[in-house]
């Protein structure tokens, strides 16, 4: 659990015990010192608490999808590596048209790979 979920389940349980904003943002402040969570954003998820919610998680937010991780690139990285195991990351990135980072996500996150000797080979 994150260290910000842990500060909001705890504002939640100081909400159940009673307790009012001010004396919740006192002991997140003793508790926490320098990793708290702010005085409005502890009074935020108090009054949220107060008003009926349940989760501790963040609420999905939409934003744009992520186009260069997606299933037809992964496979694309994969089958270019099969062939040639002496592609570098740039190489590959090159001929898939993302990003270094992405393709190196993509590699060591989706793939389990990692490099050995100038090739690139399965984790295990």
């Amino acid at each position: 659990m994150s260290e910000i979920n842990e500060q909001r389940v705890c504002i939640k349980f100081r909400l159940k015990l009673g307790k009012n904003a001010t004396e919740t943002y006192t002991m997140i402040k003793t508790a926490f010192w320098d990793d708290s969570l702010s005085r409005s954003v502890i009074f935020e998820w108090f009054k949220r608490f107060k008003d009926g919610r349940q989760s501790t998680e963040d609420d999905p937010r939409s934003g744009r999808p992520s186009t260069s991780r997606n299933d037809d690139v992964v496979a694309n990285i994969y089958e270019k590596v099969r062939n040639d195991r002496r592609l570098t990351v740039r190489e590959l990135a090159n001929e898939a048209g993302i990003s270094i980072g992405s393709c190196h996500e993509i590699l060591t996150e989706n793939l389990q790979m990692r490099r050995v000797a100038a090739k690139f080979v399965p984790r295990g």
